[in-house]
């Protein structure tokens, strides 16, 4: 829905209604236009901002975005916006996840009279190089930025950090690289989910996408094999399924565990993963938790209502301390701060849970 509300402001800008530097209606007023949640309303707007149609000055709204080509997009850079910027750059803002980072970081960099300028990278890391470009031909005084989960660094995050520009790197961290950083504490967390999975079974699978090169996989992977060996299991990796990025994929976990019965828990690698382990589990009429269980790392919103552990991260904390780092490299503190935000297990396992919500899942 949230498309089509944004597809509905476009169409409005095109006509005329909406000129540029415009204000648009705010969330609360989209949301009772068309009947929405202001989450709906908020992502139409977020769409809006991570297009380039749109942008957003805190406190004030959200205005329409002047057009590509236009001769006085950089005097309006330069003239009209009298605050300081900091630019934040994202794969994508849908999930809880992302969602809670951004509003925690706008919040906080409003509270210290900044402007934010979000960019979308879509996954791609031309995009996102293409965004780091565009922030800086703005003015941005910074840079907060969630990297594209790549296999290769991106040149222009290593050419802004060997500048010395001010930067934060969000749930990423660069391998070797001296770069400020606040990420989640991946491999206690997979640690702590494997070592709740084997007290109980002996045969554990993953479910993860096929890329382990990303570091986020990597520190998961060490986090649930160190787990695995401190239990006396031994590490299979014909208990790997992959392919959870495939349109079929709930078909082919079905088939991998009728092909591997004796797996009786699964570490899943993210909610996604979660979701399809926990969907393929039940078509084999698994009894979950009871005989099956379930360890996602992340959360999401279907998943909070079903019987499985979870490793939840803190993304208010992550924003917030993003850019308070941020701001400490502003008062020319150089020193590169690497903080790891402790993530919680919870144990949904143990808890009631809304048999609505179940059906709805399978």
């Amino acid at each position: 829905m949230y498309i089509k509300i944004s597809q509905f402001l476009e169409k409005k800008m095109e006509e005329g209604v909406y000129k540029t530097h415009d204000r648009l209606p705010s969330e609360a007023e989209l949301a009772k236009q068309f009947n929405v949640s202001r989450i709906t309303s908020k992502n139409a707007l977020i769409k809006l901002v991570g297009d380039g149609k749109a942008y957003r000055i805190p406190g004030k709204g959200t205005f329409v975005a002047e057009p590509p080509g236009d001769a006085g997009k950089e005097k309006y850079g330069e003239a009209k916006i009298d605050i300081p910027l900091i630019g934040l750059i994202m794969p994508e803002v849908v999930g809880q996840h992302s969602a809670q980072i951004l509003a925690s970081i706008e919040t906080a960099v409003n509270s210290i009279g900044y402007g934010l300028i979000l960019k979308q990278s879509h996954h791609n890391s031309e995009t996102e190089k293409n965004a780091i470009k565009m922030m800086l031909k703005i003015g941005v005084k910074g840079l907060i930025i969630f990297p594209v989960d790549d296999q290769v660094y991106n040149e222009e995050i290593l050419r802004l950090t060997l500048d010395g520009f001010p930067l934060v790197l969000l749930d990423r961290y660069l391998k070797g690289i001296e770069t400020s950083a606040v990420y989640s504490d991946n491999v206690t967390g997979a640690y702590q989910l494997t070592k709740r999975l084997c007290e109980h079974h002996q045969k554990i699978g993953l479910f993860t996408a096929p890329n382990f090169a990303t570091i986020t996989v990597e520190d998961r992977i060490k986090g649930f094999e160190q787990a695995l060996e401190e239990a006396k299991i031994p590490i299979d990796r014909s208990a790997w399924f992959t392919d959870i990025l495939q349109e079929n994929a709930v078909e082919k976990a079905t088939e991998f565990l009728q092909a591997n019965p004796d797996i009786s828990g699964i570490f899943a690698m993210n909610a996604h993963a979660g979701k399809i382990a926990y969907q393929a589990a039940k078509r084999l009429h698994q009894q979950i938790p009871e005989e099956f269980s379930i360890a996602s790392f992340d959360q999401g919103r279907e998943l909070d209502l079903y019987p499985i552990w979870t490793a939840k991260q803190d993304s208010v904390q992550m924003g917030e301390l993003a850019v308070e780092v941020l701001q400490s490299q502003f008062k020319n503190e150089k020193k590169v701060q690497q903080i790891i935000v402790p993530v919680h297990i919870d144990d949904q396992a143990n808890k009631p849970y809304e048999q609505e919500g179940k059906k709805a899942f399978v």
